[in-house]
């Protein structure tokens, strides 16, 4: 004769000190109820059972009754419906007429509005990250133009000055930066291999004190006898990797990046 669990039902050899399913102690002798009787389980399986069902069926029915409102939701909408509800005057009246469709409509316009957002501030690269960029792509291009837009005007008419007007090797500051770049190449290309290629990775950035900007408005004055308004500043974490045919290396470094007379530069 097999016994039940007098906790939860469940069937148990006949010898069974404790549930193997809920871990309940068993008595020495069942109850008669606790047996099952002309094949109908023991009256507590039958309450979980029907305890299952009943959520079961709640389940059901909250499913079926979401379902419904959502149905009632969008009955009777299309593109069609939402565009014809989107007027002027359906737009300034939506809160007294509760036009879905007019609803719906300034939802999905409003959905898109912050994608737009979302994908312009992924897109579009900070000021200040500009000249890090051009820099790099001007050594990968060796690109004289892009490079002297990485300096403040100041340094180029002081390159300028001092290194082009005299010389009968350069005819202007973009000449001269892209035989610096050249030679740069060079020695790369000495260390890695042909094909030698930079790219440059922001890590994190700190902006600098006023006192540090007030010290390379001194340096310009001091220098290249220059007056310049430093009104912003960052010291800029990298992580540099060159890459040639036969070797490659990365690095991580700081360079210092500041908006000069209105315009975002790097240290030179």
């Amino acid at each position: 004769m097999s016994k039940f669990c007098v906790s939860c039902g469940a069937q148990l050899a006949d010898n069974a000190d404790f549930c193997t399913t809920c871990g309940a102690k068993q008595s020495a002798a069942q109850p008669q109820g606790a047996q099952q009787i002309g094949g109908q389980p023991h009256p507590g399986a039958q309450q979980v059972n029907g305890a299952a069902k009943n959520f079961a069926d709640a389940a059901k029915g909250l499913g079926a009754a979401a379902g419904q409102n959502v149905k009632q939701t969008f009955d009777g909408v299309s593109f069609d419906s939402v565009k014809g509800a989107m007027s002027i005057n359906d737009i300034k009246n939506v809160g007294k007429t509760k036009n879905k469709n007019t609803i719906i409509g300034l939802a999905a316009i409003a959905v898109a509005i912050v994608l737009v957002i979302i994908i312009l501030c992924c897109a579009i690269t900070p000021g200040w990250q500009k000249p890090i960029d051009r820099r790099f792509k001007a050594m990968n291009k060796c690109d004289g133009s892009l490079y002297a837009k990485t300096f403040a005007d100041a340094y180029n008419d002081y390159v300028d000055e001092h290194y082009v007007e005299d010389s009968d090797d350069y005819d202007s500051v973009e000449e001269y930066y892209e035989e610096q770049l050249n030679d740069i190449k060079d020695y790369a290309e000495d260390e890695y291999g042909d094909n030698v290629k930079y790219k440059v990775k922001v890590l994190k950035k700190k902006e600098l004190k006023k006192s540090d900007l007030k010290d390379v408005e001194d340096r310009y004055e001091d220098y290249y006898d220059e007056s310049v308004d430093v009104s912003k500043g960052y010291k800029v974490k990298l992580k540099i990797t060159v890459k040639g045919k036969d070797d490659d290396d990365t690095d991580n470094t700081w360079m210092n990046v500041y908006k000069i007379d209105g315009k975002w530069v790097l240290e030179n």
